[in-house]
Formats: structure tokens, C-alpha cells, sequence
């Protein structure tokens, strides 16, 4: 969006709310210096399995294309993180702009679809929860709901690394009530307001200042987020982890093996 025009540059003078974020997620690659985003939620995503239904839990995202888990995957409906773990079955960068690279990803896609029995990027702890698949792609907040109804639902941090991500507030080139849209962003980033977010959609969180006020004042609720792996991600997994990026005039390539081989399922 920023390369196309359609952002406008934060004023950071109008942001005190910045200074609640942990340095870990500010000034990425995608936005140096924080010039048109600020952070919003983050998190993973990773394999998904329920042990009890499983005999063989998955510990690559290469595992997920054996035949004994045929017709029992639910994966998000997402093209850059699917493409993106075929290609790092295959040694690639999930950011390749090879054609060649992308097209052996292709054809690999194309032998794990059929076996997929669900694409669901609304809700993918539903099927697993209902027990109507056992294992598959989904992320962080998804996996720990999942979890909270049947323990034996696990996240699994594959060997190839897991797709880190991040949730981003940005600001349209030609908004109209920006001034509102500042107003916004500092309520709800409050420590004391955003730390509702640990509750209610799990997912691993940016705002030090909600994670500090949640440690004096909603213990328990601080001491699960940080002892759960999914939420509190461990150091060796980011460090293994892998970011989706913009690939620019790849883009079509991409979208093109999307289509194409989700079409043939």
C-alpha cells in the first residue's frame, strides 16, 4: 500500500501511544522507522494437531504431506503462508521471485491440496474443536482457543521455521478524520484498555504497557499468556521464524498458483 501512494505518514507527535510498544516490533523491514504503521497484534503460523487423534504428530511442515493425514487438514485459507511453507520444503525463501523456484512450488502444492478437506480463515478452530479434522495450518490465537476446549490440541513449531507475522494500523492517504483516527488509536492502546485483547483474542501481543498492566492487576490471565508457547513465542522459533514480504512485480506469480491450483481441488 505504501509503495502504490494509498498511505498517508503518521505523525508521531500526535501518537504518545507509541512509547507502550515493545522495541521487538517496531521499525521492520516493511516500515523502517515506523513512517506509516504502528502495531497492532503478532503472532505465528504453525502446524496444528490434536495428539489424541494423531498418531504421528507432524514436526515439519514437509509432514503434512503424507498420505496418512489425507482428508483430515484444515488450513487457512492464506496463498503467501501456504506457498510460502511449500517453498520452505523445498530449501526456498517464502519471499522467491524465481519463476523457476515457483513453479517446482506449484507443483508440490498440487499433490497437498486434494488431501486439505477445509480452507477456513474465519474460524479453523470450529472443525478442530467439532473433531472434524485433526491436524493442519492455522495461527497463534486460533490453535490456543482450540486448545482451551480440548487439551490435547497442540501447536507445533515446525523445523523449517514458522511464518511470523504482524497486524499493523495504517492510515489512508486521503482519510478524512484522521484526527479521529489518532483519538482512537491512543484510547485503545492504553495499557489498561488493550490488555482486554489478552482475553479476548490470544494472540501474541506488541503493547508492553498492556502486558505490564495485565501482570499487576489480571495475574492470572498474564501468567497463562506467558506460559503458553503459542502466545509467549519461543526465542529459537522467531529466530527460525520466516516473514511474508512484499514481492512486488512477483505478485502475479503468486496469485496465479492461488488460483490455479486451489481451482483444481
Amino acid at each position: 500500500m505504501a509503495r502504490q501512494g494509498l498511505l498517508q505518514e503518521l505523525d508521531h507527535a500526535k501518537l504518545p501511544v507509541l512509547k507502550n510498544f515493545d522495541a521487538k516490533y517496531l521499525d521492520f523491514e516493511f516500515d523502517p522507522g515506523n513512517k506509516y504503521t504502528i502495531p497492532y497484534q503478532a503472532g505465528t503460523d504453525a502446524i496444528v494437531v490434536n495428539t489424541d487423534a494423531v498418531e504421528n504428530v507432524p514436526t515439519s511442515w514437509a509432514d503434512l504431506w503424507k498420505p496418512e493425514y489425507a482428508g483430515r487438514m484444515v488450513f487457512l485459507d492464506d496463498s503467501r503462508a501456504t506457498i510460502g511453507l511449500t517453498l520452505l520444503t523445498l530449501g526456498y525463501d517464502v519471499n522467491t521471485t524465481d519463476p523457476v523456484q515457483l513453479d517446482e512450488a506449484k507443483a508440490k502444492l498440487k499433490e497437498l491440496v486434494p488431501n486439505v478437506k477445509l480452507f477456513d480463515s474465519d474460524s479453523p478452530k470450529t472443525a478442530l474443536i467439532a473433531g472434524d479434522v485433526d491436524l493442519g495450518l492455522t495461527w497463534t490465537a486460533e490453535a490456543l482457543l482450540a486448545q482451551q476446549e480440548n487439551p490435547a490440541i497442540q501447536y507445533i513449531y515446525p523445523t523449517e521455521g514458522p511464518i511470523l507475522w504482524q497486524d499493523n494500523w495504517a492510515m489512508l492517504k486521503d482519510a478524512s478524520h484522521a484526527d479521529a483516527a489518532y483519538a482512537f488509536l491512543n484510547y485503545t492502546m492504553q495499557g489498561d484498555i488493550f490488555w482486554m485483547m489478552l482475553r479476548d483474542f490470544p494472540y501474541t501481543n506488541p503493547n508492553q504497557a498492556a502486558l505490564d498492566y495485565a501482570k499487576a492487576n489480571q495475574t492470572e490471565l498474564y501468567d497463562a499468556y506467558m506460559a503458553s508457547p503459542i502466545t509467549n513465542v519461543p526465542a529459537d522459533a522467531i529466530a527460525n521464524g520466516h516473514r511474508i514480504a512484499d514481492v512486488g512485480e512477483a505478485t502475479p506469480l503468486y496469485d496465479d498458483i492461488w488460483v490455479e491450483v486451489k481451482g483444481g481441488q
